[in-house]
């Protein structure tokens, strides 16, 4: 049975769509047509990653991660050689900083944040057991 794990939510990720709020009431307050727009569409994006930002390992040994309206990526277990822990705030299909790189032939893949990590890790190892658990570097 494939198993969805729903992204890991950081508070400056809140913070940010507060902050987008308060600017969507302020155009709203001023009248400020174009900044109303501009202010509601972000805040709609970001609540749509906030509900759709998702990675799910299938019964076949798939990982999918998805993130709102951005393209989802697959990649094989069988093809993951080693996850590391990290706080790299880069982008990606993450919304915390506590965050897994994910690397494939040795070269970072990509970067998730999977509210349950322990069991997201337990359940890759039981598709592909030479996954290599790297320390993170300090």
């Amino acid at each position: 049975m494939d198993r969805v794990f729903k992204s890991k939510v950081g508070w400056w990720f809140h913070l940010g769509l507060l902050i987008i709020i308060a600017v969507c009431i302020r155009a709203f307050l001023s009248t400020n047509v174009a900044g109303m727009i501009v202010g509601l569409l972000t805040c709609m994006l970001l609540i749509h990653m906030l509900l759709n930002t998702w990675y799910k390992i299938t019964e076949d040994g798939q990982l999918v991660v998805h993130c709102s309206i951005f393209p989802e990526k697959r990649i094989a277990v069988s093809d993951i050689t080693a996850v590391e822990t990290t706080v790299m705030p880069v982008s990606s299909y993450a919304l915390s900083l506590d965050r897994l790189i994910i690397y494939k032939n040795g070269f970072q893949w990509m970067l998730v944040s999977p509210t349950n990590k322990k069991e997201f890790l337990k359940l890759l190892r039981k598709h592909n057991p030479d996954i290599q658990i790297k320390e993170p570097v300090i």
